[in-house]
């Protein structure tokens, strides 16, 4: 989130400076124009100051919450994928929460390992071991 959000500002600062300070500058402003401009970067300024931030909060908050829906999912489906390799336990079925991104992909695995404890059941049927 960081590695998006300080480049962003860091552009946004730059093309602030750039229209209002560095144009003013070079194009010699007379001073009847400033003094009608100055007002507009006034509103521009006041504008900028009570919008950012709280947008700044939504994507903030909106990122997290996809964050958390998929990096989550991920984590855990990594997990449950090791602890059923190192147990060999291909009756334990992967769990996610209803409105995870990766549920479908739990579910594929969840009926590989379905398929697979059916051929290790009938394997153990035709050679007549039990377990």
């Amino acid at each position: 989130m960081l590695s998006m959000v300080v480049p962003l500002v860091v552009v946004g600062m730059c093309l602030y400076y750039l229209m209002f300070t560095v144009t003013a500058e070079q194009i010699g402003i007379p001073e009847y124009i400033a003094y009608n401009l100055f007002p507009v970067i006034k509103k521009i300024n006041f504008i900028l100051l009570m919008g950012v931030p709280p947008l700044f909060l939504v994507l903030m908050l909106w990122g997290i919450i996809l964050s958390h829906r998929f990096a989550g999912p991920l984590e855990r489906l990594e997990k449950e994928l090791h602890k059923i390799a190192k147990e060999e336990d291909y009756k334990h079925r992967i769990k996610l929460r209803r409105h995870d991104d990766m549920k479908p992909i739990a579910e594929s695995i969840n009926n590989l390992l379905d398929k697979i404890e059916g051929r290790k059941h009938e394997h153990h049927r035709q050679t007549g071991n039990s377990k």
